[in-house]
């Protein structure tokens, strides 16, 4: 699929994610205000309930059209973010290539074994590499061939080459769709515990929509936001000198999810800090 086309298709759902609340707020408003009549009466009598003892008349209001309402847009957020999720996913999948350089064709030469994301194709005659090579690793890969070879001056240089060229700057278009990949991750991880205390807010509480509705809407903003920022903070190094081995890390995609699930803690911790270091 076309880059552009998956670009404008995520850039819709963002806008679409952000537009629906307001709009269903504006186009059910006289709706709302007599909902808004009707909750607060019930809520006054629960109140009068409980203030009188009298639990059996307490009754769970959460069937109201503002909860199925918020129910909806929970489930629509979150398929939504999954639906990112894959085709970032995939966008990401394809800008990675392996770095390779032209070395020699032969069908005889065999290399000792190697680190995985090292390959000599001998048919080609190419080196390929899907890691950022260092020093430690490039005086490995010149082991792989004995030193009294013929060809093991020609292979050292090759080496050297594949190297260098592994650890030029990366495209820019890479870096931003890795970082929107670890921010959709961290969207994911803040639907799923939106989800959660959702359920337990209409299940077990009395769900007030207009208390809450602020906090359900920005939700997915915060997470998206939080995952971009941890994959910032964990693997900034690896962005901005391209040392991103594959593109991608299993261990930064799972912090993100992390990191947007616990959001709330995440920003503490953050407040936290801030205030130790600014003293404020």
């Amino acid at each position: 699929m076309d880059k552009n086309i998956i670009f404008t298709s995520l850039l819709l759902i963002s806008i679409v994610i952000l537009l629906v609340p307001p709009i269903l707020a504006l186009s059910f408003r006289r709706r709302m205000r007599i909902l808004d009549r009707l909750g607060n009466q019930i809520q006054a009598r629960i109140r009068a309930a409980q203030t009188a003892g009298n639990t059996s008349t307490i009754q769970n209001i959460n069937t109201r059209t503002t909860t199925i309402w918020t129910a909806a847009f929970i489930v629509f957020t979150s398929l939504l973010s999954l639906a990112a999720f894959n085709s970032t996913h995939q966008i990401v999948d394809k800008l990675v290539k392996p770095v390779t350089i032209t070395w020699i064709k032969s069908d005889t030469l065999k290399l000792k074994p190697g680190p995985v994301w090292f390959y000599y194709d001998n048919k080609n005659g190419v080196l390929n590499t899907l890691h950022v090579i260092n020093e430690t690793e490039k005086t490995q890969l010149s082991g792989l061939i004995n030193d009294d070879e013929k060809i093991y001056a020609s292979y050292s240089q090759a080496i050297d080459k594949l190297a260098f060229q592994s650890n030029l700057p990366k495209p820019s278009t890479l870096y931003v769709w890795l970082t929107l990949l670890y921010a959709v991750a961290g969207l994911l991880g803040v639907q799923l515990r939106t989800i959660n205390n959702f359920i337990g807010r209409a299940c077990y509480r009395n769900f007030d929509f207009h208390v809450w509705w602020p906090w359900y809407l920005v939700r997915p903003l915060v997470g998206f936001i939080t995952g971009a920022v941890v994959f910032l903070l964990i693997d900034s190094k690896q962005l901005l000198a391209g040392d991103s081995a594959g593109g991608m890390s299993a261990l930064a995609l799972a912090a993100a999810f992390l990191g947007g699930f616990s959001a709330d803690e995440f920003y503490e911790l953050l407040r936290k800090i801030s205030k130790r270091i600014l003293g404020s």
